[in-house]
C-alpha cells in the first residue's frame, strides 16, 4: 500500500483532475437508479457507501497532490484542502438538484464528508509513516 502511494505521488494531480471530471460527469447523468440491498428486515442503500468511497478517494488524491516531497503537510494547508473538498461536495450535491431526475440529499453530503474525514485520518497516519522513512 505504501509503495502504491509513493508511486502515485508524482501523478496525483493528474489523477485528482481526472477524478473531479468523473464526479462531475456522473453527477450530471439524469435519473440514476439507487442501488439497494433488500434484507428480511430492512433495505440498505449502497449509494451512501459509494459516496464515502468516491469522496475518500478524491480527498486522498487531493492530500497526496498538495503534500510535500517528504509527505509532510502543514496544518493550514490541510484545513484549506479539507474545506475546499467539503465545498466541492456541497456544490456537487446542489448541482444534482438542477439535473432532471436527481435530487439534493443531505445524507449524500454527510456520506461525502465522512469519506473526506476518513481519508484525512488515513493520510495523517500513512503520510507520517512514509515521512519517517525519509529521515
Amino acid at each position: 500500500m505504501i509503495r502504491l502511494i509513493v508511486w502515485s505521488k508524482p501523478k496525483a494531480k493528474y489523477f485528482l483532475a481526472a477524478w473531479i471530471i468523473i464526479i462531475i460527469s456522473v453527477s450530471s447523468i439524469p435519473s440514476i437508479p439507487t442501488l439497494k440491498i433488500h434484507t428480511a428486515k430492512a433495505e440498505i442503500r449502497l449509494d451512501y457507501l459509494i459516496h464515502i468511497c468516491e469522496y475518500g478517494l478524491l480527498a486522498l488524491m487531493a492530500y497526496l497532490s498538495f503534500t510535500g516531497n517528504d509527505f509532510k503537510m502543514n496544518f493550514k494547508k490541510s484545513i484549506i484542502i479539507t474545506i475546499s473538498l467539503i465545498l466541492f461536495a456541497l456544490l456537487d450535491e446542489f448541482h444534482q438538484k438542477l439535473i432532471p431526475g436527481r435530487a439534493y440529499n443531505v445524507y449524500d453530503i454527510i456520506s461525502n464528508i465522512l469519506g473526506i474525514f476518513a481519508a484525512l485520518v488515513f493520510c495523517i497516519v500513512v503520510f507520517r509513516k512514509i515521512g519517517q522513512s525519509y529521515k
